[in-house]
This record gives structure tokens, sequence and C-alpha cells, in this order.
């Protein structure tokens, strides 16, 4: 028969199929005979004698057929070392045996499979974990393990961490391990139960095997979970991985944990170029990270580096870290960068100290410059009960500065602060053509946003040693501070101000348009520096006590100016008004009546009327403040007023009514002489006020009429009186 005949191939192959199925048959009837189900449940029962622990096989011991030979075993349980608790149970195992052995013997495991298993993992006090002995070589036994499959289904993994007392728990478990004998691939799936927290788990990682060594080239795993207050995390680990199972320890390369949310959006980042691990400790010699949030109009920003960090029972440490920070609103932002020492021990309770900050703060309402800070002190606080509490110290561009601050949660944060400043000189960050004068500023038309307040739930105390703003100067400031999205308050506010004492409050309130509440009372002070810094008018001095209630609204500074509404109300001691000299006026009354009434006089800087006393109350009404009761009294004359006092228009429109002292000014005992005061409120000039002399006259000639007899009353008062002989002749 020739070699090369199709009938020749044809017998060959038959007769070899005949003779495999023949050793197939053998080998499976070989091993049902062999079979032993008492032997085996003996053998499984004292695999685990070197460990104390007892393996109990509650169901049945039966062997396989298809697709290869092999175990099948119900319900086995596994106890903890000496037999008293439970360690795992598993509902059913399936063992597979490679063929070339079992024809010897040998029961040579090569594909593994469990269903419906319970394993309770503890990590002790010590640190230990419940089930290393599991993990060392074993005498060699009848069971040899030599596996190329292995799978997972239905497995709940109960987690018991007697550190730091908390309990969770994997369940639905799915593991799949292909290839274990050369280039493997493992598949992992599950859900972890931690509290009333879910998170699904998934696993890729292409490794191979060997001995004790599993080299993962690329480890991808992620982590999903949902929160109320983050929507959807997503946590996924990506790098490269050595384990050692005989060593129990662990080496990566190039590892990155990224964790994104939904709600607020949110991305962070963390690179560990090195690391290495056992089961007691995970250390790498430097870390990086880096992330982003996006909360509403607000963005939160930070990097940082690690050095030398080491994640161990106790906790987390670190014997640097350098992180740079931002938070932005609109077209303010904050910038901080801090360096300390890393303590998170129990990975809850956080220090960092000695802590060095640097901060600045830009933002439109500062347009010449920005806030700048360098600070020392401690933060610590607790992860668990989202709280954080800062002590510093140090200097804001120069000015001594200390704080204390605690703050309850990080998504929706509030604070308790209480904050001590040396000195604040505005004038450093105003417009430089607003610098001179505070009254400049509410000038500006330029619309402010308030949307940096939509974030703030803040109670606290506020000290500064001094404020200034153009001219003007306050100091020894005091207040209770209370913030929120809806409105910003300063009360018990209190400070020194131009010799006396102010106190009362400030609300800042977001309706449709912001307004403004105004509550003062002031002391003691010295009313002319106060009016020639805050409104460069110094026509006013002397020493009293003012009271002020105002409202305002709008979206500028400007806009708060033009809608001032409410009542200011003010008396003076031992004071004077200055530009003008009433008492020599009077004197002079026939000569300087034909002076006024020719032309205005413009205020005098070296003239000045004191007097004992002057009270006057303004009603104000968007921007103008009006009063009908000013009175002025001294020993030489009497002055009586009422008028307006334009802040929008930055003028005066004022008259006095000026009558002499009769005690002092005997032969002027009649005199009532009514003074026109009209202009800008820096430059005013005085007037006879003809409109009130002839008042009622309708034609030119009744006008004239009356002023003439006005003048010639006056003039009569003034001068001697004649005899009746002298009438005579």
């Amino acid at each position: 028969m020739k070699w090369n005949s199709g009938r020749l191939w044809l017998k060959v192959s038959v007769y070899t199929l005949l003779l495999l199925g023949s050793l197939l048959v053998l080998a499976l009837t070989l091993f049902f005979l062999r079979f032993d189900s008492q032997s085996v449940r003996t053998n499984l029962q004292r695999s685990l004698a070197d460990t104390h622990r007892t393996i109990t096989i509650n169901g049945s011991v039966s062997p396989m057929l298809f697709p290869s030979p092999g175990l099948a075993l119900g319900d086995v349980s596994v106890s903890e070392p000496g037999g008293r608790d439970e360690f795992a149970r598993v509902g059913e195992i399936q063992a597979r045996l490679a063929w070339l052995p079992l024809l010897f013997g040998d029961l040579e495991i090569t594909h593994l499979s469990l269903r419906d298993s319970t394993v309770k993992v503890v990590r002790n006090s010590d640190g230990t974990l419940n089930f290393t002995d599991l993990l060392r070589r074993r005498k060699p036994s009848r069971f040899k393990l030599n596996l190329d499959t292995m799978a997972l289904r239905g497995t709940t993994i109960l987690l018991s961490d007697r550190v730091n007392g908390r309990n969770s728990k994997l369940e639905e478990g799915s593991l799949d391990v292909e290839g274990l004998r050369s280039d493997a691939s493992l598949s992992f799936g599950g859900r972890l139960l931690a509290g009333s927290q879910v998170v699904s788990l998934a696993m890729q990682a292409p490794f191979t095997r060997l001995d004790d060594q599993v080299n993962i080239e690329h480890l991808s795993a992620l982590a999903i979970s949902s929160t109320d207050k983050l929507g959807e995390l997503r946590l996924k680990a990506e790098g490269k991985l050595k384990l050692n199972f005989g060593t129990l320890l662990a080496s990566g390369e190039n590892l990155k944990l990224t964790l994104d949310s939904s709600l607020p959006k949110s991305h962070a980042e963390a690179l560990l170029p090195s690391v290495n691990a056992s089961l007691s400790e995970l250390s790498t010699p430097a870390a990086s990270i880096s992330g982003q949030m996006d909360y509403a109009r607000t963005q939160y920003r930070f990097n940082g580096q690690l050095a030398e960090l080491r994640l161990t029972r106790d906790g987390a440490f670190a014997s640097q870290l350098q992180s740079q920070l931002s938070w932005l609103v609109g077209t303010h932002s904050l910038n901080m960068t801090l360096r300390a020492p890393l303590n998170l021990a129990g990975y809850n309770l956080l220090r960092l100290e000695p802590l060095t900050l640097t901060a600045q703060l830009k933002t439109p309402a500062l347009p010449r410059g920005q806030l700048q800070a360098a600070l020392s002190g401690a933060l610590d606080g607790d992860l668990n009960d989202s709280r954080l509490n800062l002590r510093v110290a140090g200097q804001l561009d120069g000015a001594a500065l200390s704080a204390t601050a605690t703050q309850y949660g990080f998504l929706s944060p509030r604070q308790e602060v209480t904050l001590s400043l040396g000195k604040l000189d505005l004038n450093r960050y105003l417009p430089e053509n607003q610098a001179q004068q505070a009254v400049a500023l509410f000038q500006n038309g330029t619309p402010f946003r308030l949307d940096w307040m939509d974030f703030l739930d803040l109670d606290g105390k506020l000290a500064i040693g001094e404020l200034a703003m153009g001219r003007f100067r306050i100091k020894d400031i005091a207040a209770d501070v209370t913030a929120r999205p809806e409105s910003l308050a300063l009360d018990n506010l209190s400070a020194a101000i131009y010799g006396g004492a102010l106190k009362g409050s400030l609300h800042l309130l977001r309706d449709k348009e912001p307004r403004l509440e105004l509550s003062q009372q002031l002391l003691g002070m010295q009313i002319r520096p106060l009016m020639q810094d805050l409104f460069d008018v110094g026509r006013v001095e002397g020493a009293g006590n003012g009271w002020v209630q105002l409202t305002a609204h709008g979206n500028s500074l400007a806009a708060l100016r033009n809608t001032l509404n409410g009542k200011v109300a003010v008396r003076l001691e031992k004071g004077a008004l200055n530009g003008i000299d009433l008492v020599s006026a009077l004197r002079d009354l026939p000569g300087e009546l034909k002076d006024w009434n020719s032309s205005s006089m413009p205020a005098k800087p070296d003239q000045k009327t004191t007097f004992s006393a002057m009270a006057a109350a303004f009603e104000l009404q968007n921007g103008v403040a009006r009063s009908q009761d000013l009175q002025l009294a001294s020993s030489l004359v009497n002055v009586s007023g009422s008028g307006k006092v334009d802040l929008v228009q930055n003028i005066v429109d004022y008259t006095l009514n000026v009558r002499a002292n009769p005690k002092a000014f005997a032969r002027l005992g009649g005199v009532n002489i009514p003074l026109k005061i009209t202009g800008p409120l820096n430059q005013p000039v005085y007037a006879l006020d003809f409109n009130s002399i002839v008042k009622g006259k309708k034609t030119e000639g009744e006008k004239q009429q009356a002023l003439k007899q006005e003048l010639k009353k006056q003039i009569t008062t003034i001068l001697p009186q004649p005899t009746p002989r002298e009438h005579a002749k």
C-alpha cells in the first residue's frame, strides 16, 4: 500500500483516534476504579493541619467526567487557626485534573472553580491579616496545584478592620484567571458596601507568573460610586505592579490614580513614580497630586508634591508637603502656597505643623494691587467630622496679622473665624484719582459684583488697628461678622474716630439690587478733620455727638450715593464756622450791605464765627440731605438755618438767619440778616438772601422799594437817633 494513498491516511487517523479514545476510557476507568471519596475527604481535611485550621466537607465528594476528570465538593468550610471560628465557607468547589498525572495516580489540579463563597477577612489590632498563613509554601501532598485557570462566582468577603473599627463587605464578587502557565490575564468585579456607601469594582490585569512572583505589566482598576452630594464618583488606578506571594511584598512603577466626580464636576490625579509595599506599609520617595473642581461659578485648583510618603496601619505620613491652591469666583481669585510635614493619623486626624502659608487675593475691587500675606502656624482637623482648624500669624502687606479659623464641611463649608489686623491701607489698591478723598469712591459708577458671596457661610470676629481710605482714618475697629450668600453684616461695630468713639452696625443685603443699611452713633468726635478727610470740607469745627441711620441700594458706589435715604443728626459744642466772621459783618453792616447788594462774597479761610453749641438734623432722600432746624448759639450771634446738601451734585444750598445778640450789640437789637450759602461743598459762597426780603412782591418796583426799606431799616437801626431839638431845626 502506498504511503501517499488517501486510504492509508484515513486508516491511520481512525486507528489513532481509537487508540486515544481507548486511553481516555482507560484513564477514566482507572480514575473511577481508584476513586475513593472517603480518602479524598480525609486528605482534604488534613491538608491544612500545619496551620491548625480545620477543613470540613459537609456535602458530597464526587468525581466528574466531562469536559475533563475532576472532583466536585459540596459545602466546604475552613476554620480559623485552632478551629474556633469559621474563616470561609464555599457552596461548591469544582477541581479539574490533568490527564497525564492522573494515569500515574497523581491529582494535579489545573482548573479550579468556586461558587457561593463567604470569606471573613480581619485586620488585627497589630496590623496582621488572618489569612497570611495560607500564603506560605505547603508540604507536598497527594493534591498538587498547578492551575491554568481559576474562576470565582458569587463571592462574599466580610472585611473587619480592628485598627480603625471599620467594617465593610464585598458581595457578588467574580474572578476569572486564565493562562496561568504562560501569559495570563485576570479580570475581577464586585460590589463593596461600606456603611451606606456602595462601590462597584472592576479590574483587568494581564500578568506573568514565575514561581511566587507575579508581574502585572498594565493594571487597570476602576471603582464607581454615587452619593447625593458628589453624584457619580469614579476612581481609576493604572500602572505596573510586581507581587511576591512568598515574601508578601509588592512594588510598583508609574502608578497613576485618577478621581472624577460629576456633582460637582471635579478631576484629581496622583502620580507615584515608584512604590514599595508590604502587608504593614506602603512607601514612595516622591508623589505628586493635582486636580480641579468646578462648583457653580466657583473653581478650585490644586497641585502638590509629597516627599517620603508612607502609608501604614497608623496613617499617612510625609516629611514634606508643598501645595498650591487656587480659588476663583468670577474675576476674583485667591492663590495660596503651603509647606508643612504631613501627619494623617488613622487616615482621619490631619496635622500640618509647622506650617508656612503665603496667599494672594486679586479682585477688581482693588484695581491697583492685590492683598498679599505671609503666615506661619498650624493646621489640624478630623476628616471624619469634615472639620479643619487653622492658627496662623504673620503679615498682610507689611501689617501684623493673626487669625484662627475652624471650617466645618468641605463641599458646602461653614467657617468660624477670628481675624486681627494691625493696619489696612486701601489707598495702595484704589485708583490713583480716588486715593485722596474717600468721597471720590462714591463717584465711581462701575458696577460691582457680589458673586463672591455665593458660597459664604461665615461667623467670626474682626479687629483692625487702623483703616485708611483716602485721607480718612479710623482706628481700633472691632465687629462681629456674619457672612451668608444673601447678606454680609458687621454687628456690635465699634471704633475710635477722630478723637471720639463710634458704635453701631453695617449690613449689606443682596436683594434684586444690593442694599446697604448703616446705623451708627458717634460720641465726642472732632467734626472738622472728619469732614475734611471725607469730603474735603472744613467749614465747621467742634467736638460733639452724631447719630446716623441710612439706607441705600444700587449696583455701584455711585448708585448707592444717589439712593441714600434716612436720617443724620449732629450736635457740636465749642466750635466755629470757618470762612465767614458774622460778628465783624454785623459791626460793619452798612458798608457790607452795600457790598452784599451788588455781589456775593466767597468764604475767607482766615475768618471764623465761634459758637458755644450747634445742632442740626437732616433727612436724606436719594442722596440729598435737607434740614429745617439748624441752631447755632454764641455769646454774640444766634443763627437758625434750613436748606439742603446735595451729595449727588456735590453742592450746598443753605439759608442762615443771623441775629445779633442784643446784650452784646445794643445798637443792633433788631437786625435779622438772611444769609445764603451756595456752591460746591468745598468752596461755597455767601450772599444776602434777597429772595426772602422781597418775598410776596410782584413787580420790580415793589421789590426795589422793599429792598430800600430793609436797607434803611438796617442802617437806621445802627445809626444814633436824632434829638427832638435837632429834628426841629
